[in-house]
């Protein structure tokens, strides 16, 4: 197994504390600043659905040797996102399900109050499931070899949750301005 045999384990453990870490950070924001309830959550079942797609065509395999190569990151990252594109497309649909099915379960104002911070949620799942696997190989400089599938798969679930820990912290950031949200949610005035 090699030096990338055990860290997936090591992966996998950096996403669950991030998957833990997100439900406290939730729980701490002010109504008004919070995604739906269910994102993250939907969202990494979207994505696992949507790997499933890319990797019944070949596309994790070659996704993975490239990012043991010496490809530059923006390169790399071009390449992530075009192998996985049922994966990423799935994230974001599957991420906006529960928001749809509350503005149709409710038809409450709160639904539109969550537009923003669902979709700020999402877009740093989205950024951090494609930076999570090609940060690591750059920032540990740990080239001439494929990751392999577990360790790039669970680099990619940490890079998921702790996006979404951070959008969240931004959310927090932001709600301690006063008027802050509702000026982002209501741009005309």
């Amino acid at each position: 197994m090699g030096f990338w045999g055990p860290s997936w384990v090591a992966y996998l453990a950096v996403a669950v504390a991030g998957m833990l870490a997100h439900p406290l950070m939730h729980r701490a924001l002010p109504a008004q600043a919070r995604p739906v309830a269910g994102t993250m959550t939907a969202a990494m079942l979207g994505m696992l659905a949507g790997l499933a797609v890319d990797a019944s065509r070949g596309r994790l395999e070659l996704l993975a040797s490239l990012c043991g190569g010496e490809l530059p990151l923006g390169q790399l990252l071009r390449w992530h996102f075009g192998l996985l594109a049922s994966s990423n497309a799935a994230l974001v649909l599957a991420g906006v399900l529960p928001m749809l099915w509350r503005a149709r379960a409710c038809a409450s104002p709160s639904t539109g109050r969550c537009l923003l911070p669902t979709l700020l949620c999402l877009g740093f799942m989205l950024a951090g499931m494609n930076l999570g696997m090609p940060l690591l190989v750059h920032s540990q400089d740990l080239r001439g070899g494929s990751p392999g599938l577990p360790s790039m798969l669970a680099a990619m679930q940490a890079g998921m949750a702790w996006g979404a820990v951070a959008a969240l912290g931004l959310l927090r950031a932001v709600a301690g301005v006063p008027g802050a949200l509702a000026k982002a949610a209501n741009p005309r005035g």
